[in-house]
């Protein structure tokens, strides 16, 4: 999602995705609109995964505690990185998440904080995009603190000077070193596909977080067809 309206999320909601990514590192989205994006969701059960280019405590909180069902991590290079992401999603003793229950995630404190806790640390979902050309070996230890690993095929181009290129033999080379440390780990793998046929092949190599389009690409594709449509009549086109 790089528009945020609740009316764009009723509308993936009825058009039956699973899930949406609520894009904050590339689209024009604002915190106050980012949240009320994860309530829209919460209020059809769609979850919401939230993009930060440059996750900080603060913001970290009152996305989660909006309603959000995960972060995810760009350019992910160092298990430091990882790890730091997870203490700052997670309330202790697994981190260092700081404790609010005047949310609706806990009910506004009527949930007994343990098990406001428990359930939080539970659910939140971490994904971090592996996109850079420069990376810590071995990456299993990379794969310690997150559910998904994120393949991002076009920054990999760029980064190994193919831009563009998604099939360059470097970066399908890293793709599948990625996807052996995630299997050793068993860390799920995800990624981005362009067509339902993508997605397919990316599904029947295992992968479980797949995103499949955008809102924008979307209109634009409905746009660009019904326009074609219509010049495509003789009436329409002698006008």
């Amino acid at each position: 999602m790089k528009l945020p309206r609740p009316e764009v999320v009723d509308l993936i909601a009825l058009a039956g995705f699973d899930f949406v990514i609520c894009d904050m590192e590339h689209a024009q989205i604002a915190e106050a609109e980012a949240r009320a994006v994860i309530k829209a969701c919460v209020a059809v059960g769609l979850p919401a995964i939230v993009r930060l280019p440059d996750p900080a405590q603060g913001l970290v909180n009152r996305l989660l505690e909006a309603g959000a069902a995960g972060i995810q991590m760009p350019r992910l290079r160092t298990s430091s990185e990882t790890k730091a992401l997870y203490a700052m999603t997670h309330f202790p003793p697994l981190g260092i998440r700081s404790v609010g229950t005047a949310n609706s995630v806990a009910n506004y404190g009527n949930i007994p904080i343990a098990r406001y806790l428990k359930e939080s640390n539970e659910r939140t979902l971490m994904v971090g995009q592996f996109e850079t050309r420069a990376i810590e070996h071995p990456i299993d230890e990379m794969m310690a603190n997150l559910d998904v690993a994120f393949i991002g095929p076009t920054d990999l181009s760029v980064d190994f000077g193919s831009p563009g290129e998604p099939e360059s033999p470097p970066v399908l080379a890293r793709i599948r070193e990625v996807e052996s440390a995630a299997d050793r780990t068993k860390t799920h793998m995800g990624g981005y596909a362009s067509t339902p046929a993508d997605a397919l092949t990316l599904a029947a190599r295992g992968y479980r977080y797949i995103a499949v389009g955008g809102d924008i690409p979307l209109l634009a594709a409905a746009a660009k067809s019904l326009v074609r449509s219509l010049h495509g009549q003789p009436q329409l086109a002698q006008s």
